[in-house]
Order: structure tokens, then C-alpha cells, then sequence
């Protein structure tokens, strides 16, 4: 697949994504953050995101965005915490794109997606409204 149509694919998968993620309601005590994605309330999670933010900043400010990438894996590596999984995942795709790696940044996301799929799956659905239980 030439390099323009992996682009355009992957530009298609996002949208769609975006619009099924407004389409739905966030978790309780996550709201929408400055740059778009995520937040967490304060607390441990939360220092830990701020954290990944500003060094994001500053490795691309430095023009060492690439090492970013490394610190991303090692907070997979020791965190099981779903919401801080989630935002990295995101982030490290984000980071994969920029150089056009559509390869590699679909990839951390169906990753991300399995993981999001198996804590679905250990929470049994509500009943719907309005039946007995």
C-alpha cells in the first residue's frame, strides 16, 4: 500500500474512532482535558499523566521526541492502572504517526483495544432499563 492511501486509512480509522468516542459518555470522574484526550482527577493517576505531559514537552522541545517513546513502554512495564494504560497507548501512537509510522501506531492501538476488550469482558453488562433483576 503506498505511503498517501496507508495515510488516508489510518485518517478514516481515527475520525471514525473520534466519532464514536463523543458519541459515548465518558467514565465517571474523567472529563475531556485542554488538549483533547482524557483526564483523570487528581490524585496518584493524575501525577502521573501531568508527568507524562511535561516531559512529552520537553523532549519535543529539545528535539528528542523519539526518546519519549522509551518512557512510554517502561510506564506499560509498571502499571497495570487501566486509565494510565489507556493514555499511553494514545500517546504512543500519537508519537508513532508523526514520522507517518501508520504501521506501528495501529498496531499500539489494537493492542490497547485487546486490553480495553479483556476489562470489558470481566465486567458483566447492566441489565437493560426497565427490566426485573
Amino acid at each position: 500500500m503506498k505511503p498517501i492511501a496507508q495515510t488516508l486509512l489510518l485518517a478514516a480509522l481515527l475520525v471514525s474512532g473520534a466519532c464514536t468516542a463523543f458519541a459515548q459518555t465518558p467514565p465517571p470522574g474523567i472529563d475531556d482535558g485542554p488538549r483533547g484526550h482524557e483526564r483523570m482527577p487528581p490524585g496518584p493517576g493524575f501525577a502521573v499523566v501531568n508527568d507524562l505531559e511535561h516531559l512529552q514537552r520537553l523532549y519535543d522541545l529539545s528535539g528528542r521526541e523519539d526518546e519519549m517513546n522509551t518512557v512510554y513502554h517502561d510506564v506499560l512495564q509498571k502499571t497495570q492502572d487501566p486509565a494510565i494504560r489507556h493514555y499511553v497507548y494514545d500517546a504512543l501512537a500519537r508519537n508513532q504517526l508523526r514520522p507517518a509510522n501508520a504501521d506501528q501506531a495501529i498496531a499500539t492501538i489494537r493492542t490497547s483495544l485487546d486490553e480495553d476488550l479483556t476489562a470489558l469482558a470481566k465486567h458483566p453488562p447492566a441489565p437493560p432499563r426497565g427490566t426485573a433483576q
